[in-house]
């Protein structure tokens, strides 16, 4: 538990950064997948810094969006994943669907994976509700265990932007017997941990604009509920990389295996 309470204390620190006012949205730069770096986005990420560093000394490596790869000494034993500003556009516009995550992992020989997070952290910036996972604990919501729907939403959640990405959707509701509400909220994080929950009953992203850091500790929570997901192609997206950056081609999330078996066939068009 107390990886969890470093973990949480950084997320939480850049969430009150955030919520306080409507901080500076000047572009300042780029950031590691060559995106634009606001300057709120770059704050977040450096309170985050200055927690995770304070609580973690120089046993640590950071994989974040703004600086990339941030290696605090020679003797690591443990990573981090860090998005200081999931769905920046919404925040810079007053849009309350934004998020501050981070999942921790130790340091694994070889890859480091989703699946090896330990402790996870994703909270709304815009309410106070936090979404936590600690190994061998499961999922809390503001302290309280998760209870997810025995039964999910009609909903499907997702990112398209461009006509070519939608391409999946109507092959989706075509092998699933009928449509489904679609909705493209702009937090990936929330909306897969809204699958995990039953909100939802899939998620997708065929925009090949995804990155690790967006998405990671948002999975480990999803899948710790129930959920499933495929990333590229085809991998368990439990087995996605965290110690190092990564883009994300495509990414669907069912709520089980049953409504990832239908996005998975959808997204195939995609390959045609």
């Amino acid at each position: 538990m107390r990886e969890l309470a470093g973990v949480r204390n950084a997320v939480l620190a850049a969430v009150n950064y955030l919520r306080e006012e409507q901080r500076n949205s000047e572009v300042v730069g780029r950031g590691a997948f060559g995106d634009v770096t606001k300057a709120f986005d770059r704050e977040a990420e450096n309170i985050i810094l200055s927690k995770l560093r304070d609580f973690f000394g120089d046993e640590l490596v950071v994989v974040t969006e703004e600086k990339g790869i941030v290696k605090f000494g020679e003797h690591i034993e443990w990573i981090a994943i860090v998005d200081p500003v999931d769905g920046s556009t919404n925040y810079d516009v007053g849009i309350p669907w934004v998020a501050v995550s981070i999942g921790l992992a130790p340091l694994r020989k070889g890859a480091t994976k989703v699946s090896d997070i330990i402790a996870a952290v994703v909270a709304e910036v815009f309410r106070n509700r936090v979404y936590e996972y600690y190994a061998g604990r499961g999922v809390l919501i503001n302290g309280t265990p998760a209870k997810r729907r025995e039964k999910p939403k009609s909903l499907l959640l997702g990112y398209f932007e461009v006509p070519e990405s939608y391409r999946p959707v109507p092959m989706y509701w075509r092998l699933r017997g009928g449509r489904a509400t679609l909705r493209s909220l702009g937090s990936a994080a929330l909306d897969i941990i809204y699958v995990g929950l039953g909100m939802a009953e899939g998620f997708i992203d065929a925009r090949a604009k995804l990155r690790n850091v967006d998405v990671a500790p948002a999975l480990r929570i999803a899948t710790a509920l129930g959920a499933q997901g495929i990333a590229n192609d085809g991998i368990d997206a439990r087995d996605i990389r965290i110690d190092d950056l990564v883009k994300i081609r495509l990414l669907a999330v069912g709520y089980n295996k049953d409504y990832l078996d239908l996005l998975s066939r959808a997204c195939k068009v995609m390959d045609s």
